[in-house]
């Protein structure tokens, strides 16, 4: 008994000697590369991501958002004959997207509370429609550009949480042309 209470002591010795284990470490910081990144628990989740992905000067969020099979489905009377799109193509556009607007780039999703007009949640797949809206601003007093539509997203669970499968651009929104139309200028 002697044995063990003499061993605790010199271990607790040399932990004293060495500083506490349990001493907070500095956090990091949560913005250092970027935005922070939602663990996509939820479907609506990957929403969020897709936002900070596109405002901010680093593609990751939003690259990390899609799925590998990703396709964009343009709206025909946009763009009649839209080639195949899909993760590499939209990764494209993005980077284009960010070097014509650089001073800002803003996407929202829904309403201002992210609500959509269709919500259908199942089992590893949702399917979201409704509408997005696009503000870009290329900066040097050049005038704020928007883009607005109606579109169906479809959201499915993977092996690291939700990811956008497809975006399929149905409708305009009031007078603004729709992502379909700022993509085919773009491309």
């Amino acid at each position: 008994m002697r044995r063990i209470i003499l061993s605790a002591a010199i271990m607790a010795a040399a932990f004293a000697a060495a500083g506490c284990i349990f001493e907070p470490r500095t956090a990091d910081d949560p913005l250092a590369e970027g935005d922070p990144w939602v663990v996509p628990i939820l479907p609506k989740s990957i929403f969020y991501n897709l936002q900070t992905g596109f405002s901010s000067a680093a593609n990751s969020n939003y690259e990390r958002s899609l799925a590998e099979e990703f396709v964009f489905i343009a709206r025909p009377q946009d763009w009649p004959d839209a080639p195949a799109w899909g993760k590499t193509e939209e990764l494209d556009f993005l980077t284009r997207v960010k070097g014509e607007y650089p001073a800002a780039r803003e996407i929202l999703f829904g309403d201002e509370n992210m609500t959509f007009e269709r919500e259908n949640v199942e089992v590893g797949r949702a399917e979201y429609e409704g509408l997005y809206v696009i503000t870009l601003d290329p900066g040097g007093g050049e005038p704020v550009e928007t883009y607005a539509g109606k579109a169906i997203f479809i959201v499915e669970k993977g092996a690291t949480g939700w990811a956008l499968v497809s975006w399929e651009d149905v409708d305009i929104y009031e007078t603004y042309s729709t992502s379909t139309y700022l993509r085919r200028t773009l491309q």
